[in-house]
Order: structure tokens, then C-alpha cells, then sequence
């Protein structure tokens, strides 16, 4: 999925679930921000002289080593469920421990502990858990590493993920194929309502514990998104877009588009050493002397949304690689040793 769904679906579907605007636009940020937390700033503090070091949640660099994108793209984008399930049915028979399957019990854990976490990460948690939960309906049948498993047709790239699937599973309303599958046949809106269906239960569960209304019925967010979404079309480009995001932007005015660097940039000075670092991961990569970070003076930067977000990064890693470590033991996986 991307922002589409990621920023726009989620925080509509969180604020129609009883979330304030400002709680949804927080929880959408979160999830969307996981997809755009690529590069592994050190935050210095001038004062204690102390450094903050980030946990990245994306990468683009398939060429990092098998522990860290284990780490990464198993735990935040193609979270293992039941490869015995319906939906992951092939042509060839073959079943993998990592498969990634909707509505899994893992990422439905994510989910519990999310809501569940400290008060001041809770809004952030509940972003990145909602963006591991969506994904396993559009990274359904794919594993987060490299291995056959992945292969789609005579596609020459690397067969991690769904490199070989293109940016396919991530469109909404967009109809493709996965040829692997016993039904090959893909409707992406069918996915995506889904993922947005059980999304709204979830936060609307977490917000009657917590004494909170809907502001909305399933079925009017339902007919609001089928609406905005439109009828599914095939082909190469991801058509329609423009005219799916001016749709959600009518539907939620306050949630307004997402903003890569506000939550960096009210948390974080830079101080540039000659040419100005780029923000993404592959173009920062070319720069040999590196901007120096530090902490806004005068901030608080325990009260950051940035922070908090990446606190909640940690946080969402950890409990992720506890619910995977019997998996990995039981394919002789130690991501100490690789």
C-alpha cells in the first residue's frame, strides 16, 4: 500500500471510529511515516553530549545485510501468518513459513499490544502497528526476504517481496494478476476495503473500551470510500489517483496532506556540512560529508511527535521480532550470527 491508503484511508477510518481529528491525523502520520523512516539519523544532544540513535522502518537498499532487512520488512511490511489459509492457495502447491497472510494473528497482536502501550507512544504505536496490518492484504503471499517463494513470471529483479509484482499490490482500486495463485485474478479495492473494514472494528473496539462513540457506522464509511474510490481498472499506471486522493481530501478537510519533515523539522536542527544532506535513504548516500543533527533548543524532545514516533519504531521492532523468533528458530535463522 502507499500514502493513499497508509495516510488517507487510515486517518479517515480512525476519526470515523471514534478518534478525534487530531488523535486520527496523529495515528495516520504514524502509519504512513513508516513507509518514509529511512535513514538512521544520530540526533545529537548539546548539552549531555549524548546521541540519539534511529531505528529505520523502510529501506529501498535491498543490498543491506539479511539482518537488518529481516528486521525490517518481515516485522513492518510483510508480517507471517497462516500459510495454510484460503488466500494463499498456488498453482505449484508451495507453502512458506513467512508467508504473508491477512488479518494474521501476529499482526492482530501488533495491534493489541499497540493499543495497550505507554500513553505518550500510544497514538504513534497504533499508527505503525495499522500500517503492518494493512499490509498483510496487499503484501499477501509475498515474504519479506529474498527467496523464490516471491518469483512472478520471467521478472529478472531480485525476488524479494513483491519486486517482481511492481507497485501491482499497492494500488488501490486496481485489478492485476498474480499468476502464482489458484485465483490469479486481483481486485485490489476488495483488498483494500477489507484491510479499511477491519481496520474501523479494531480502533472502533479500542474506543469503546475507552468510552468513545463512533462518529460514523461501517456502512456509511464503506459507501463514502466505494465512492471515492470508484470502479478498478487494469494496466501499468496507478489511474485515477489524483481524482481517489481529491476524493479524500472532501471527505476529511482536516486531515490535509501528509507532511514528511513537520514532525522532523520541529524536533531537529541540522547543521549543514557542506552541500545539504537529501532526506531519502539512496540519495543520502552519495553524500561523504554528513549534516550534524541536534535537538531544537528549548524543545522538549520527549514531547515530539517525531520522537515519540521513533520511540514507538523501537518499541513495534521489539515486540515484532518476539512474535517471529520461533519462526526463524525453526528455519535455523540467528539474525545475531548473519
Amino acid at each position: 500500500m502507499d500514502t493513499e491508503f497508509h495516510y488517507y484511508i487510515t486517518g479517515i477510518a480512525a476519526h470515523a471510529a471514534g478518534f478525534t481529528e487530531d488523535e486520527a491525523r496523529t495515528v495516520a502520520t504514524a502509519s504512513e511515516f513508516v513507509d518514509e523512516n529511512d535513514i538512521a539519523f544520530s540526533i545529537e544532544d548539546r548539552l549531555r553530549g549524548e546521541v540519539y540513535e534511529v531505528y529505520i522502518s523502510q529501506t529501498m537498499n535491498i543490498l543491506k545485510p539479511k539482518r537488518t532487512l529481516m528486521r525490517i520488512y518481515p516485522v513492518f511490511h510483510f508480517m507471517p501468518g497462516d500459510p495454510l489459509c484460503e488466500e494463499a492457495c498456488r498453482r505449484d502447491g508451495k507453502m512458506h513459513l513467512l508467508n504473508t497472510t491477512p488479518d494474521n494473528e501476529r499482526a492482530n497482536e501488533l495491534m493489541d499490544r499497540a493499543f495497550k502501550s505507554p500513553e505518550d507512544i500510544r497514538l504513534h504505536r497504533i499508527g505503525i502497528a495499522s500500517h503492518t496490518f494493512a499490509d498483510t492484504w496487499a503484501h499477501q503471499n509475498f515474504v519479506g526476504w529474498y527467496d523464490y517463494f516471491n518469483h512472478m513470471g520471467f521478472d529478472p529483479k531480485p525476488d524479494i517481496g513483491h519486486a517482481d509484482g511492481e507497485h501491482h499490490p499497492d494500488w488501490a482500486a486496481h485489478r492485476w494478476q498474480d499468476s502464482r495463485l489458484v485465483e490469479e485474478d486481483i481486485d485490489n479495492r476488495d483488498r483494500f476495503l477489507q484491510a479499511a473494514r477491519r481496520l474501523y472494528d479494531r480502533y472502533r473496539a479500542y474506543n469503546k473500551i475507552e468510552g468513545r462513540e463512533a462518529n460514523l457506522p461501517w456502512e456509511t464509511l464503506e459507501e463514502s470510500l466505494v465512492t471515492a474510490m470508484g470502479k478498478s481498472v487494469s494496466g501499468p499506471f496507478n489511474s485515477g489517483r489524483e481524482m481517489r486522493l481529491e476524493a479524500y481530501r472532501t471527505l476529511a478537510p482536516w486531515l490535509g496532506d501528509f507532511d514528511r519533515d513537520r514532525w522532523f523539522d520541529e524536533a531537529v536542527d541540522r547543521k549543514i556540512r557542506g552541500l545539504k544532506d537529501s532526506k531519502n535513504e539512496l540519495a543520502s548516500r552519495f553524500f561523504v560529508i554528513k549534516d550534524r543533527y541536534f535537538w531544537k533548543d528549548g524543545v522538549d524532545r520527549e514531547k515530539t511527535d517525531w520522537f515519540r514516533f521513533q520511540e514507538a519504531v523501537k518499541s513495534h521492532q521489539r515486540i515484532g521480532m518476539e512474535l517471529l523468533q520461533p519462526l526463524f528458530t525453526k528455519m535455523h535463522i540467528d539474525l545475531h550470527l548473519v
